[in-house]
């Protein structure tokens, strides 16, 4: 049995009543922004999964900042937002459920008691009450969305740590990308051009195929063109951080959809994966030519 089957007959839920994403409903259905670590929430059945209460609050359990970032470039964009309402380190809704790492034992080399022994029956139920209904409230708001005539782009909002195995990160914004530029690459020269500050292009971190789920699942699968975006934690950890930085890339993102040649681009379906991409279409049809 996967970890995507419903469960067996007997099994026990242990996890009580969950409410996994959280959707606002915004008339511009032309972008759909989300969060997929806005939350270091914890179910009170899984006792705080043994954390102590600076690990819970800590970057291991949560993208600080990233929910409110999140909100006012939804806000700006008057578009639609959902945010996931649990811990990564419950379930991490930006991997695959059956990953290793989709609930880890150790993160950061912190020990996480509460994922230390986990049966395959645990692991379903976290797959089945918390990361499945997350993402098909995804695939159903992007399939509304598209079939009353939108081709949303699709932005995905992440913070990451300002040093990582003892290295400084200097950037203080990263574009993840893979293949498809059509709205990174603009918005990488807009905000270069727009700002001062150290811009990432796949820095920190790439878009891995195969690794992260949210946009190579939701966007890719269907053709949007789409963002995924790190913040620096430490500069969005207070209000004012949090207000400087998602005005920042609200304009510059306001920039872009004011080319009229880049968004009829990008308000186009593409696809760029290929048909031996680790891409799983888990929420949408595979097309013929993938």
């Amino acid at each position: 049995m996967t970890l995507g089957d419903a469960q067996a007959p007997g099994e026990q839920q242990m996890l009580g009543d969950l409410t996994p994403a959280t959707l606002t409903m915004r008339p511009n259905l032309d972008w759909l922004i989300v969060c997929d670590h806005a939350s270091n929430m914890v179910p009170s059945a899984l006792e705080g999964l043994g954390l102590n209460e600076r690990d819970a609050r800590d970057h291991i359990a949560w993208d600080i900042g990233a929910a409110k970032v999140a909100t006012i470039i939804a806000q700006r964009l008057n578009a639609p937002s959902i945010l996931c309402n649990y811990s990564r380190l419950v379930i991490d809704c930006n991997r695959y459920p059956d990953a290793d790492d989709a609930s880890p034992a150790v993160s950061d080399d912190v020990r996480i008691p509460g994922n230390g022994a986990l049966t395959t029956a645990q692991r379903r139920e976290r797959a089945e009450r918390i990361a499945h209904p997350y993402h098909r409230t995804i695939a159903a708001h992007l399939d509304h969305a598209m079939a009353t005539g939108h081709i949303p782009i699709f932005l995905s909002i992440h913070s990451c740590t300002s040093t990582m195995a003892g290295r400084f990160r200097p950037w203080h914004i990263g574009l993840a990308h893979e293949r498809d530029l059509r709205f990174t690459g603009p918005l990488l020269d807009t905000l270069r051009r727009q700002t001062e500050v150290p811009i990432g292009d796949n820095q920190p971190y790439d878009l891995e195929l195969g690794g992260d789920f949210t946009t190579p699942e939701h966007a890719m699968t269907r053709g949007l063109a789409h963002m995924q975006v790190e913040f620096r934690n430490d500069l969005i950890a207070d209000e004012k951080g949090v207000r400087h930085y998602a005005d920042l890339l609200a304009t510059a993102i306001k920039t872009v959809a004011a080319d009229a040649a880049v968004m009829a681009d990008c308000r186009k379906i593409r696809h760029y994966l290929r048909a031996d991409d680790p891409v799983r279409y888990s929420y949408a049809p595979r097309p013929a030519t993938c």
